[in-house]
């Protein structure tokens, strides 16, 4: 479908040009903001030839093109000349920055989808290592290893449970990157709350003290959750206000005191008291909720699971998790995400058992040792949604599962990934019933969507989807280059991290291909191929390069940075300017784009990922520019 044709088929599916009160573009992307999200057709939207995905994001509607959405938002602009949104860009990025800013003002939906992951997602190496070690211990006792009073048990024991008892300093880092405050003071505040002198006066039987005449009652914040978001959250608000009082030739000295003088006594007095009864209170009416009608309320949290990973909702669950293992030392909720992984597993290994389309055998294929290894997101949105029936599947193999969960009580007694690596956390813990419930959940969506079938995709529609999805900028024909098998370099220096772990879900799912991130310590971009800069956007915040042996490199500084309109970066070659390993393409303000409220996470991807056999990733934690980052197999 050429582009004329794809923005008036567009235009009519979001509800026509009354229903569109602006819109823009990105590098990859057609950003509308609709007067009725409703009256857009988000199933036919994602059918269209050339259209990679739709995806509502903090009330914007956005329908994922690729490296054509420059043309087809141009083709756009001709037929609905009286929306185009580039005179109230700046209006839209200032509402937007405000919201980033106070964190969760805003939808709920965006409070689920991007606050609550972004604050308990970069913790999860650190938790899910330190369970492993308790599955551990649970395996060196089950088998007489060793004895729970011996020196190796108890340092083992410290390490594993290290990472608990200082969940508030955790919570408080991720939290200050989130809200967008000196993240060392809010570590410090945490600190203040787990002080091992307070822990001494309540063992000593003191269970208040006065701070200014005010009372401060003791309690254990050690796991706790609720205290410690909330306080950095109004840390935020102070913070702000501190800056704006303090003299710039005092703010070295003056602001970090100010603000933990204000800071702490308000969690000490205040939030932290609040917080822990809030945190009980759920987590007591959860166990009671779960201890009355568990088997109802098992089945129905694992029919309902994949639908809330739709929809971002299962990370509301977050923090029940890990109030009930902090309070109570167990929880239910975890085992259930982890059949409802494994049944979407099942569904999308019947989609491979049948289909005969080679694209679809090779994704389902490969989504499915996904969702066995605890990430469902590729088998949920590239196969099993978008055929239906291994979708309902894999509902009715989870609420199976689950269902047998429910009845025998079985619990998590550590966290970890909802996948087969987290089954050593249930050893000594019905293990058998866990084991169970997993073989269950899987066989009986393999078999309902095997039974059920589907509309498989033809290989022809397949290829033409293919071509629209990844054609190649004007000045170099695909047709004209035989893809080699090459290394891609780093062209930012800083901590590598997994695309999962990108609030934007375009990139966190693959669906715009597959690749790496870079969370920066430098603020340039040098080349990582030799070739050609084929795209350079207008805002400046993102490049497409494509290398000499056919590789098509995107490098998106930061997420949603195209509201900053250029401000902030520098661009340094000209489209479709050759460039070397290590030329400098573009420099950034890292300090200023995060005072401004945005991510910079830098996701680099091979937007041809469909042209490759395979693409591996470097194992190193850092990279420096020009380093090996990705290796891709023709």
């Amino acid at each position: 479908m050429d582009q004329q044709k794809l923005a008036k088929e567009i235009l009519r599916l979001v509800g026509g040009e009354d229903n569109i009160q602006d819109y823009t573009h990105c590098m990859t992307r057609l950003r509308f903001n609709l007067r009725d999200n409703g009256a857009a057709d988000r199933a036919k939207l994602k059918e269209l030839p050339g259209v990679m995905d739709v995806n509502i994001n903090g009330g914007q509607f956005q329908v994922i093109i690729g490296n054509d959405v420059s043309k087809v938002y141009g083709e756009l602009s001709k037929i609905a000349k009286n929306n185009a949104g580039s005179t109230r860009e700046n209006a839209e990025h200032q509402g937007n920055n405000r919201g980033q800013k106070l964190g969760i003002k805003g939808s709920i939906g965006k409070f689920f989808a991007d606050i609550l992951p972004g604050i308990f997602n970069p913790l999860v190496p650190a938790i899910a290592g330190a369970g492993m070690i308790k599955a551990l211990l649970a395996v060196i006792v089950m088998f007489n290893a060793t004895a729970a009073n011996t020196d190796l048990y108890k340092i083992l024991n410290i390490i594993s449970d290290a990472v608990f008892y200082f969940l508030p300093m955790l919570l408080a880092f991720s939290s200050a990157k989130k809200f967008n405050v000196n993240p060392y003071l809010a570590v410090v505040i945490g600190g203040v709350l787990l002080h091992p002198n307070f822990a001494k006066f309540m063992a000593d039987g003191i269970t208040s003290m006065s701070f200014l005449g005010l009372p401060v009652k003791l309690v254990s914040y050690s796991s706790s959750v609720i205290p410690i978001i909330a306080t950095v959250w109004i840390m935020s608000y102070v913070e702000r206000f501190v800056r704006k009082i303090v003299p710039n030739v005092l703010k070295t000295i003056l602001e970090p005191m100010l603000i933990l003088l204000i800071v702490a006594p308000i969690a000490l007095i205040v939030i932290g008291p609040l917080g822990i009864y809030a945190g009980n209170a759920i987590a007591d009416g959860y166990m009671y909720f779960y201890e009355h009608f568990g088997v109802i309320a098992g089945t129905l949290l694992g029919a309902t699971f994949s639908l809330m990973v739709i929809t971002g909702l299962h990370y509301g669950l977050i923090p029940l998790v890990f109030q009930a293992i902090a309070q109570n030392g167990f929880d239910y909720i975890m085992p259930i995400m982890t059949v409802a992984n494994i049944a979407q597993a099942g569904a999308v290994f019947a989609v491979f058992l049948r289909t005969k389309n080679n694209s679809m055998k090779s994704l389902s294929g490969a989504s499915t040792i996904s969702a066995l290894m605890g990430i469902s997101e590729p088998a949920i949105y590239g196969v099993n949604l978008k055929l239906k029936k291994p979708f309902i599947a894999g509902v009715i193999g989870s609420a199976a599962g689950a269902f047998i969960l429910s009845i025998f009580q079985v619990a998590a007694y550590a966290l970890g990934k909802v996948g087969l690596p987290s089954l050593p956390l249930y050893i000594g813990h019905k293990f058998s019933l866990m084991v169970l419930a997993v073989c269950v959940s899987f066989v009986v969506a393999a078999v309902v969507a095997y039974v059920l079938g589907f509309k498989d995709v033809k290989e022809e529609a397949a290829e033409e989807n293919n071509a629209d999805l990844s054609s190649p900028p004007a000045n170099e024909p695909q047709s004209a280059k035989k893809l080699q098998n090459e290394e891609i370099y780093a062209p930012i220096e800083g901590e590598v991290k997994s695309l999962s772990e990108v609030s934007d879900p375009a990139f966190s799912q693959e669906t715009m291909g597959k690749g790496i991130a870079i969370l920066p310590s430098e603020g340039r971009v040098v080349s990582p191929i030799n070739g050609v800069l084929s795209v350079a956007f207008k805002k400046k915040h993102a490049v497409l390069l494509t290398s000499d042996d056919g590789a098509e490199v995107l490098i998106h500084v930061g997420i949603d940075t195209v509201k900053l309109g250029g401000k902030h970066f520098t661009l340094h070659v000209n489209q479709g300017e050759r460039v070397s390993v290590g030329d400098l393409i573009l420099e950034f303000d890292m300090d200023s784009i995060t005072q401004e409220g945005f991510d910079i996470i830098t996701p680099v991807i091979i937007s041809n990922t469909s042209d490759y056999a395979g693409i591996t990733a470097v194992s190193q934690t850092t990279v420096k520019e020009k380093d090996t980052l990705l290796k891709l197999n023709v």
